[in-house]
């Protein structure tokens, strides 16, 4: 199993540069599987679910976790093998309650508080667990297994 380690300022500037290792990881999933060469539709599919639940899930650190407070640093630990990616967001911000927050109500087409759902809606498992201390932090584990049209 192959690990990146990340750790960026919890910035939407840094935003971009995430999405970028992401999206890089998520191509290595997919070399190691054998199917880079031919990019299909199922690749793209997992490429752009992964990159966009990381993409809300920066989103709500550098938004929600640093309110009122200096920004901090968020780490992300990406680990890949052959069929899956595991992404882990760290930070020593404000934590939440991943449990006590809703699905939104979608037939209302809201304009907000849409991020966890496309987090959940586009990861097969998403786990959080708040931090108690500052060498104990917020950590937000997200998991995707990539399949292909052969499986």
């Amino acid at each position: 199993m192959d690990m990146i380690k990340v750790s960026v300022p919890a910035t939407l500037t840094y935003r971009d540069m995430v999405l970028r290792v992401v999206a890089s990881s998520c191509r290595l999933v997919r070399t190691n599987f054998g199917t880079m060469q031919d990019p299909s539709r199922d690749s793209h599919e997992f490429d752009d679910k992964v990159v966009s639940a990381v993409g809300e899930a920066f989103n709500n650190v550098a938004i929600h976790a640093y309110r009122d407070r200096p920004a901090g640093l968020v780490e992300l630990e990406l680990e890949m093998d052959a069929r899956s990616i595991t992404i882990r967001l760290k930070d020593d911000g404000g934590g939440f309650s991943l449990a006590a927050q809703p699905n939104p109500h979608l037939e209302t087409l809201p304009e907000s508080k849409l991020g966890l759902y496309i987090v959940r809606s586009f990861m097969d498992q998403v786990t959080y667990r708040p931090g108690n201390s500052p060498t104990d932090p917020n950590v937000l584990t997200l998991f995707k297994r990539y399949e292909s049209a052969e499986d």
